[in-house]
């Protein structure tokens, strides 16, 4: 009996759902009526965290992005950093309101007045089921030359798999449909790239009588390092060698970057050796680090290698 009863109960969460799915078209609503993505956060409340916090949020309002497009006069540019929705490279037209939130939930979530998402779930909403959205060709619109470079490296791994881990969580935490939602496995919606550097890249030496030989291997990215078709994204490849005392007798920078276009393809190494006039007798120290650039991102230190050589050996 007390069985009947629960199932009764949760026949009735579900209808109320579906009855009340028509009070939220205003949702599905398109161009000057798309609604901002607080709305989403009623609900989504951990993916709206997770994407304010993100470099897609951000994509509009940062001084970079405001400089590279003439101060928002570049349509080709707005087109992307504030997108109505995914659509391929030529056909990607500006949202009309909200620019502000750069690439939002409605970009990638909203399409034809129709919420899609990756899973099939039954939501307040009227949604529909992409597994479109699980696949690199989701993100080619907006990243074509990566997505190109990812597809030459002939990768399994998709773009969502390495810049949105799953992890177990419920889609929805609003009261009362999240009581009525499992766990699932659900992608992140904040880009790790601190965590993706350090895992992509790799720094070797060898210190010799000499010379000093540095090489910088791409052992994880499935693209080149750096990558992208705008704006000055760069990989600084810094070595110092130092006398015992502190002094610099030489120090020199390597500068990969996509305006140079000479990003390291995946599992290849670019072998940088350096004669050095080392002095029989002497010990030094030699330093060899990893840089990742871009303007207006904090400078993070990607990889690094130390060695020591005594002069004549």
């Amino acid at each position: 009996m007390m069985r009947n009863k629960k199932l009764v109960f949760l026949g009735l969460i579900l209808v109320s759902v579906f009855l009340v799915a028509a009070k939220y078209d205003y949702l599905l609503e398109m161009g000057e009526k798309t609604v901002k993505s607080s709305e989403c956060n009623e609900c989504h409340k951990l993916i709206y965290e997770e994407w304010s916090k993100d470099f897609h949020a951000k994509a509009f309002v940062n001084e970079p992005f405001k400089k590279g497009s003439k101060n928002y006069g570049a349509e080709e540019c707005i087109a992307c950093h504030t997108a109505q929705g995914i659509a391929d490279e030529k056909n990607l037209k500006a949202r009309p309101i909200h620019k502000e939130e750069g690439i939002n939930c409605a970009t990638c979530h909203l399409k034809n007045n129709m919420i899609y998402g990756p899973y099939k779930l039954t939501a307040k909403h009227k949604s529909e089921q992409d597994e479109s959205m699980l696949k690199s060709e989701f993100c080619a619109g907006c990243h074509m030359p990566t997505f190109q470079e990812w597809q030459a490296s002939g990768s399994k791994k998709t773009c969502q798999e390495c810049h949105m881990p799953r992890v177990e969580r419920k889609v929805v935490q609003g009261f009362p449909i999240s009581m009525f939602v499992s766990n699932r496995m659900v992608g992140q919606h904040m880009q790790s790239y601190e965590k993706l550097l350090k895992e992509a890249a790799l720094i070797t030496g060898e210190a010799g009588k000499g010379s000093v030989k540095i090489s910088f291997t791409n052992r994880g990215a499935d693209h080149n390092m750096p990558t992208g078709k705008y704006g000055d994204y760069r990989i600084v490849l810094n070595t110092q060698v130092k006398e015992s005392d502190g002094k610099t007798i030489f120090s020199k920078e390597e500068i990969f970057s996509t305006l140079k276009k000479n990003g390291v393809p995946p599992q290849k190494a670019v072998t940088f050796e350096y004669p050095i006039p080392f002095e029989t007798g002497k010990r030094y120290k030699v330093n060899s680090s990893l840089l990742y650039q871009m303007e207006g991102r904090p400078e993070q230190l990607v990889a690094g290698w130390n060695g020591e050589i005594e002069g004549g050996k």
